[in-house]
């Protein structure tokens, strides 16, 4: 699908601390979030889930200057079931939960402050990243869920199997009918083989206790200003490196689709044109459709088999 156009200016900047070896990443994705909330239609337990995930993805995947994709999954127990992200250092990313429906619980709803998501994602499960950068071989990491807020796990991902000093704070204001008002987060790393954890652990602490939910509310205009609000000055100047822009971009297509149902095989596909005469595919991240009548679904089968013969 060709992207979307976002309804707010998201964005990423990618910056350094001058005087301390560390690097900062922090987004605005208020439109993004909003998209994947429309398209799953999820309510707000669904949209916190996918406003923290998809910051938090896209915030990974521009850690680097290099072409870089990022596959990150969080997954409980709970009635959400957890939230799947695909993220690129172009700015694209899309997402879904596996239950959009789940149901806050009253005591996080209307809790003061940040909202809990630990019911609903749940606290036994997994992080798993697969980071892409172009290479012939991908890096995979996994981790045990830490409290089931997604930021906070996917940064015990980045403590415990990327070894990097990480502080992450990703958030969203999601009202009670599920509409997004605003998105970002912003992402503290010590440089590999450094001595800037102390400027992290100082930064982590400043943004826990709802610290990011303070700024969020303020609506900040830009990337930079999340930075300026949450580190001031005292860790000293911030050096811009680069601003990206940000949107959700799903590139699921009907060809895709067709090889997706390609994959069931021959005898499969044959029980499907003799029962069924038709089939529907719907990509899980944007929720397109796309309908094979019996005709495609027999040129598929011919291509896959490499014969004419009609099932019998």
């Amino acid at each position: 699908m060709a992207p979307d156009e976002p309804d707010e200016p998201d964005e990423i900047v990618r910056a350094v601390l001058t005087e301390h070896p560390v690097r900062v990443v922090a987004a605005l994705t208020t439109g993004v979030t909003r998209e994947a909330v429309r398209r799953h239609r999820a309510g707000r337990a669904a949209g916190l889930a996918l406003g923290r995930g998809l910051t938090a993805g896209l915030l990974l995947a521009t850690l680097t200057k290099d072409e870089e994709r990022v596959s990150l999954q969080v997954l409980g127990d709970g009635p959400l079931g957890g939230v799947t992200v695909d993220a690129d250092s172009a700015g694209t990313a899309r997402a879904y939960v596996k239950n959009p429906r789940a149901i806050l619980p009253a005591a996080a709803a209307g809790a003061p402050g940040r909202p809990s998501l630990a019911a609903v994602v749940g606290r036994t499960g997994v992080v798993s990243a697969v980071r892409d950068i172009g290479l012939r071989e991908t890096f995979n990491g996994q981790t045990s869920l830490a409290s089931g807020e997604i930021d906070e796990d996917v940064e015990r991902y980045l403590l415990e199997s990327e070894q990097i000093a990480s502080a992450l704070a990703c958030d969203a204001i999601v009202a009670a009918d599920g509409a997004v008002d605003f998105a970002g987060g912003i992402l503290v790393q010590a440089l590999p083989g450094t001595d800037g954890a102390r400027v992290v652990a100082a930064a982590r602490e400043a943004l826990g206790a709802s610290g990011l939910m303070g700024i969020l509310a303020a609506r900040p205009d830009s990337a930079d200003a999340i930075i300026d609000v949450a580190l001031g000055n005292r860790f000293g100047a911030v050096q811009v490196l680069d601003r990206r822009p940000v949107r959700f971009h799903c590139p699921c297509s009907r060809e895709r689709a067709g090889t997706s149902l390609a994959l069931l095989g021959d005898a499969e596909l044959s029980a499907m044109i003799l029962e069924d005469g038709k089939a529907e595919v719907t990509c899980n991240f944007c929720r397109a459709r796309y309908e094979f009548d019996e005709a495609a679904l027999e040129t598929i089968r011919r291509e896959l088999t490499n014969t004419g013969a009609p099932p019998s």
